[in-house]
């Protein structure tokens, strides 16, 4: 059998009888070549981060940075990470909203390091990284008079400055123009291609998908244990299928529309009652 036959055939994937959206593969490599194989202008990760007291398996983003990134080693030339850089030039209302954002995601302290982690990485391929500009007007607007953190402001300016990042990056050419793939990576909410009207004004997936006229894949990144109780996803009529063919080990595509694919991860270990996950990074 040729190699280019044995890959095609294993990018095909298998599907199965009990899911007709879900395709069954070796391991997350073969599942995420083929999930790419349509070469988009711009590849939006999204994940369900890890939270604190949550099962201690590998994390989404640990996962993608390790195995999954040296796959797009001249493919990706551009990354927009939904993160910033906490510099003290704000002062309180930086210290304020920081700890509200750390109170709310509840994400371990070794996050910081996995997404430094995957910004070293795509930097030493020789991509162009990006981080969010946030400002003391910026926070002020993501704390309530009270100073708890606005969710809703919160997730509508996560949503915009990653949205006009992208934007630059393409009309500088970076990345998400022919040629030249732009990575985006951050949480399964704001990638959305097709989100539900409660969540539609967080997304920024229509507008790139619309700007790339159609160049868009979403895919979001679900570590089995971080989400079996999820409360969106069980409601799937997919879900339950592809958790038990990710209990068998094996690594599940689903794609429940075009231009949106999820890719389970195979389940490390089962803890029957997990935390549950937070949507993303950021």
């Amino acid at each position: 059998m040729g190699a280019s036959l044995l890959l095609s055939l294993l990018l095909a994937g298998a599907p199965d009888a009990g899911c007709s959206v879900c395709e069954v593969f070796p391991s997350a490599k073969v599942a995420f070549a083929a999930a790419i194989e349509s070469a988009p202008l711009v590849l939006a990760v999204g994940e369900y981060h890890e939270v604190i007291g949550g099962p201690k398996v590998p994390s989404a983003i640990k996962r993608f940075t390790r195995d999954l990134v040296p796959m797009l080693q001249g493919r990706v030339t551009s990354l927009v990470v939904e993160t910033w850089m906490v510099n003290g030039q704000c002062g309180a209302v930086e210290k304020q909203a920081t700890k509200a954002v750390a109170k709310a995601t509840q994400r371990p302290d070794e996050t910081e390091d996995e997404v430094t982690l995957l910004l070293d990485r795509t930097y030493a391929m020789g991509v162009k990284n990006h981080i969010l500009i946030v400002d003391c007007d910026d926070y002020r607007a993501m704390l309530t008079d009270a100073g708890t953190l606005d969710a809703e402001e919160s997730l509508l300016m996560v949503r915009r400055k990653v949205e006009q990042k992208a934007i630059e990056a393409r009309e500088k050419e970076e990345g998400g123009v022919p040629g030249k793939m732009l990575l985006l990576y951050g949480g399964a909410l704001h990638n959305d291609l097709a989100p539900t009207a409660d969540w539609a004004a967080y997304s920024f997936g229509p507008t790139l998908s619309k700007e790339t006229d159609g160049g868009y894949l979403e895919l979001d990144l679900l570590v089995p244990e971080y989400v079996e109780t999820d409360e969106d996803l069980v409601k799937e009529p997919w879900f339950a299928a592809a958790l038990k063919l990710a209990r068998s080990g094996k690594t599940v595509l689903v794609t429940p529309h075009a231009g949106t694919k999820l890719l389970i991860f195979p389940y490390t270990r089962h803890l029957p009652r997990p935390a549950p996950a937070g949507r993303g990074p950021g």
